[in-house]
């Protein structure tokens, strides 16, 4: 495909087969899932619940993004978690929100039915050993502290976006530790290995297609890692190679290379036949640096959040059988300045030393303005009784050491500090002028003289007056205090079906979802909106390939009885 540099799993054209009946498979199935995030694995646990036969293989051991991410599923709509939490929510609430959010990246329509699913969504997940809690954040936050589960997830509790009725959190974190996108995805595996109907195939990667001389998807090649010492050594370095930490200091790369030449070497194909369909849930493309190159170069110098299965492949395999994309330029960049909350007091300023943004909105709004307005460079900047606030909150041992340590490195260390406005915008090369009067128009706004020009909320604003001044790189390209992102768009679907487009129509056989599709937040994100989206999209992939099965048989079993 020419987007396979070393490390991404490579990906052929499709074998076309004249005959699937005729053909030899090594294995065969009613629908084969191609992925095991959150996404696949919903896919596959529906589609056996819908009375399928299901293969479903997974490059690594399963998990993907899903598994490394915070475990937030948006729901909404008045959950027994947010009554127990003493808010009230709707579903014309949640749709009125999200549409501001989601925007055209899917159909109003579309947009409703994934709100008006959402309360059965989570007792889904619940009934496959997936659990919540109603605890809620005593405030707003980038990801609930311990002991909380139930947050705002969006902006919804920001007055810009504020609706009829009162705003309600909706990210429900799954019970677990920092990282629960890991229990998330343990309960979806284990119901996996449960379901007698579900064959999981691991270290089994999808390399081509297979499909008929008509173009309908028929299969799919699975090179697989034949257990023995060789998929021992896969695994070990997958595991190491996913931790963030890792991933972060620049070990993952050489792992990642490791794990490729060990499946170069070591894997063999099978083929394995789908009588009734195929669904790509391989996850997004932001580990796939010439994807990344050539769709959304500015975003090269983020942090690329994802699992090393985050290569394309879903995307590729798509587009290797004529399958039409939707947003493929759309990156999400993560900027969270929260928490210390104190830092949202601050300002954020660009090179020209003029204001970016609201500074309390969501991290992926922040990190928008920087990375489209901004160029990738910006500042926090705050004054010592913020800088003091701060410090205080971050002795709390509610914060998890993942928001606590990059907090202090950067105001330790990657802070400039000034005794004036006019010294800071020396000591970081800004004009002085335009520094000032940016300073002086927002503490006019803190002190309530003046209404604030980007509607921040009153409370999270201080005046800026109290030296030292201190300046807070948080540039895309700080090492300190890395910049994540991740890619939103991929394959077009048929939103009613969850089937891949192509030039002419839906390819027959060939399905998509999670991050390999576009989907719901495929325009901006909102923290648990993929998740859902995972879920919900999975869950529609495998009944489409289900109600076409039924309605095939129907169809059968009519014209044998006429």
């Amino acid at each position: 495909m020419g987007d396979a540099p070393f490390g991404t799993t490579p990906v052929a054209k499709p074998l076309v087969v004249a005959d699937p009946a005729a053909t030899t498979w090594d294995r065969e199935t009613d629908l084969l899932v191609i992925g095991c995030g959150a996404a696949g694995a919903s896919a596959a646990l529906e589609g056996a619940e819908q009375g399928l036969d299901v293969i479903i293989a997974d490059r690594f051991q399963g998990g993907g993004a899903s598994a490394l991410s915070g475990g937030i599923v948006y729901t909404g709509g008045g959950s027994k978690y947010q009554h127990q939490a003493g808010y009230s929510d709707s579903v014309d609430a949640m749709y009125d929100y999200l549409r501001h959010e989601v925007e055209e990246a899917v159909s109003p329509a579309t947009l409703r039915r994934f709100c008006e699913d959402s309360l059965a969504q989570l007792a889904w997940l619940e009934s496959h050993g997936v659990e919540f809690d109603g605890t809620p954040s005593p405030h707003k936050t980038s990801y609930p502290q311990r002991p909380h589960f139930l947050y705002y997830s969006g902006n919804e509790a920001v007055a810009a976006y504020a609706g009829k009725e009162p705003p309600a959190p909706r990210g429900h974190r799954v019970k677990g530790g920092p990282f629960s996108g890991l229990q998330l995805m343990n309960g979806l595996k284990a119901s996996l290995r449960r379901m007698k109907s579900v064959t999981f195939l691991t270290q089994a990667a999808a390399r081509r297609l297979i499909v008929t001389s008509a173009g309908e998807v028929v299969g799919a090649e699975i090179w697989q890692v034949p257990e023995g010492p060789a998929a021992a050594l896969h695994r070990l370095f997958e595991n190491l190679g996913k931790h963030m930490f890792l991933q972060t200091i620049g070990v993952g790369r050489p792992l990642l290379r490791w794990l490729s030449r060990i499946e170069a070497r070591r894997a063999r194909p099978m083929r394995v036949r789908a009588r009734k369909g195929v669904v790509l849930a391989a996850g997004g493309f932001i580990k796939n640096r010439a994807l990344v190159h050539r769709l959304a170069p500015k975003y090269e110098g983020g942090f690329p959040l994802g699992s090393a299965g985050c290569d394309g492949s879903g995307l590729r395999l798509g587009l290797s059988a004529g399958a039409a994309t939707a947003r493929l330029g759309t990156i999400s960049a993560w900027r969270f300045i929260d928490p210390p909350l104190g830092w949202v007091k601050g300002i954020v300023v660009d090179k020209t030393g003029k204001r970016l943004t609201n500074e309390e909105q969501y991290g992926a709004r922040i990190g928008d303005a920087i990375m489209e307005r901004a160029q990738g460079g910006a500042w926090l900047i705050i004054d010592r009784a913020v800088h003091d606030e701060a410090q205080a909150e971050l002795r709390n041992e509610e914060i998890w050491a993942f928001q606590k340590f990059p907090a202090k490195l950067m105001m330790r260390f990657a802070a400039a500090k000034a005794k004036s406005i006019e010294g800071l915008a020396t000591a970081l090369g800004l004009p002085a002028g335009a520094l000032v009067e940016t300073v002086a128009a927002y503490n006019d706004a803190a002190r309530g003289r003046i209404p604030d020009a980007f509607g921040k909320s009153q409370g999270m604003m201080s005046p800026l007056a109290m030296p030292p001044f201190m300046a807070i790189d948080i540039s895309c390209r700080n090492k300190f205090f890395p910049l994540a992102v991740l890619s939103l768009g991929g394959l077009a679907v048929d939103e009613e079906t969850g089937a891949v487009r192509g030039g002419d129509g839906p390819i027959p056989g060939l399905y998509a979802a999670g991050r390999s599709a576009c989907g719901i937040p495929s325009n901006f994100y909102v923290s648990g909106l993929s998740l859902a989206d995972c879920v919900w999209s999975g869950r529609r992939a495998a009944r489409s390939v289900a109600k076409a099965s039924q309605d095939e048989a129907r169809a059968g079993r009519k014209l044998a009885s006429a």
